[in-house]
């Protein structure tokens, strides 16, 4: 009878305690009204969630798609998901009762009057403590770790991203610079048949040889610029190597150059109003805002009693072989109280603490907020830049080269004095040179966009894989029991 008042009053203190300390609201996030978002370089339609596949490139895609599945920050990722779920697995079974099972055996020489003696004490039972939450100590601490556990999530997802768009840089990178190194041998193999051209010239009578050795220093020039860009195009190569987790050279026969076009259309955006919610870093930095107001609760319950229950249900024996008899059967029930109460300096500087760290999350979303607006700005405008200067190189790039035509022609019927031809030829190299670095970077400017606006889904479909699994398991938060 006496147990079962205690647990009436025990469950009925229970339901009707509160959560000390302040409850979480989540920050109601600004407008987003994104001004570079508008423009000839973009399109209202959908934005594709796999947005590497834009680009019609399989290398690309596969390079992508293989990195989203054996990428090790991916792999370090998921382990901090893991490890933050099995916190969060242990906080929310903090308020309930935690039962162990238990068997103990003393056996003690004590001196007495009549010379000494022998005791026995056998227990075999089951042990159960219970902290009664009733000013929300434990249920604060859950929350807080379920807010960890979704801001590792984020993080997960931020890591994706980072991941699809460090792969779509380096790799149009690379393409970039090759291309570069193409023009390069090019324009070497038309400088080779330029200078000896002005040698036969000089032989013949009809040039000097000031025109051998300034066609001599021109060539030079452009072969020492080709080891430099070569050493660019095995950067990227082994870049992209090691964000699959290969080591460096290991994609060089799926790497070999081939050409890309620039990303010269319209970009398709999606609702950029849904900036701040498509963001990883944004919904993380909410989340451990959420974490860090939860902790202030933890905190402002110590303030307050702490009740716990002990108890005991088993058997208890002087003898070992008589333990488990029906005549031996016991229990206690232990309560306790403890509180703080000649400590309240420590717990109060505690307190004061931990409302530092939320407001200082708090900053932190803000500043996350902040940066995200900016970083879509600069990535948006970039991009319409890009196309602006791609749309200007291509035209410079058809002028120069008819100029170093007609150049050619007129040096070769005696038209044209060297100088002119040299002059053409340097500029023709020049545009085409910009124009592969134009066409580049116009990719690499699509790509931060996508970044900026959240990445999208940066997931890998390729079903069955270890990882894939791993990333849906990471995703799934279980609910915050009461």
């Amino acid at each position: 009878m006496v147990i079962r008042t205690l647990v009436v009053a025990v469950a009925t203190a229970v339901l009707s305690a509160c959560a000390v300390g302040p409850d979480y609201r989540v920050p109601v996030p600004p407008d987003v009204n994104l001004h570079n978002a508008t423009g000839e370089a973009f399109a209202p339609g959908v934005a594709v969630a796999q947005w590497w596949a834009q680009f019609d490139d399989p290398v690309l895609e596969k390079l992508v798609s293989d990195s989203l599945l054996a990428n090790p920050d991916l792999r370090l990722a998921m382990t901090r998901v893991s490890a933050a779920r099995a916190v969060f697995s242990e906080r929310r079974l903090d308020p309930w009762p935690h039962v162990g099972a238990a068997a103990t055996g003393d056996r003690t020489r004590q001196p007495d009057a009549a010379g000494g003696g022998i005791d026995e004490v056998y227990t075999l039972g089951f042990d159960a403590a219970w902290e009664l939450d009733l000013f929300g100590r434990l249920r604060r601490g859950a929350e807080a770790a379920r807010a960890d556990l979704q801001a590792e999530q984020a993080g997960l997802d931020d890591v994706q991203v980072s991941i699809a768009a460090e792969v779509a840089r380096n790799y149009f990178l690379l393409r970039g610079t090759q291309k570069r190194i193409e023009v390069a041998e090019r324009t070497l193999r038309n400088l080779d048949q330029t200078q000896r051209l002005t040698e036969t010239r000089r032989d013949l009578g009809a040039g000097s040889a000031l025109d051998v050795h300034s066609s001599r220093a021109r060539l030079k020039a452009i072969e020492a610029d080709i080891p430099l860009l070569r050493s660019m195009e095995a950067t990227a190569r082994y870049r992209l190597a090691v964000l699959q987790g290969l080591q460096p050279g290991a994609l060089d026969e799926l790497l070999a150059p081939r050409p890309v076009a620039a990303y010269a259309r319209e970009l398709p955006l999606g609702d950029t109003r849904e900036l701040l919610r498509s963001r990883p870093d944004v919904r993380a930095a909410e989340r451990r805002l959420a974490s860090a107001t939860a902790r202030v609760g933890v905190a402002t319950a110590d303030l307050f009693p702490r009740i716990s229950i002990r108890g005991f249900a088993g058997f208890l024996s002087g003898e070992f072989s008589s333990l488990v008899a029906g005549r031996n059967e016991a229990w206690q029930v232990s309560p306790s109280i403890s509180w703080a109460a000649f400590d309240m300096g420590s717990v109060r500087a505690r307190l004061r603490a931990a409302e530092a760290g939320a407001d200082a999350a708090a900053v932190q979303y803000e500043m996350a907020v902040l940066a995200a607006l900016e970083d879509a700005e600069n990535a948006l405008q970039d991009y319409a830049r890009r196309q602006e200067r791609l749309r200007i190189v291509v035209d410079q790039a058809e002028a120069a080269r008819e100029a170093e035509r007609l150049a050619q022609v007129g040096y070769r019927e005696g038209g044209t004095d060297f100088l002119t031809l040299l002059d053409a030829q340097r500029t023709q190299l020049a545009a085409d040179d910009a124009l592969a670095e134009a066409e580049a970077a116009v990719n690499i400017a699509a790509v931060a966009v996508y970044k900026a606006l959240g990445g999208t889904q940066a997931r890998a479909d390729a079903p069955g894989t270890s990882t894939e699994a791993g990333i849906a398991a990471a995703q799934w938060v279980p609910p915050l029991g009461h």
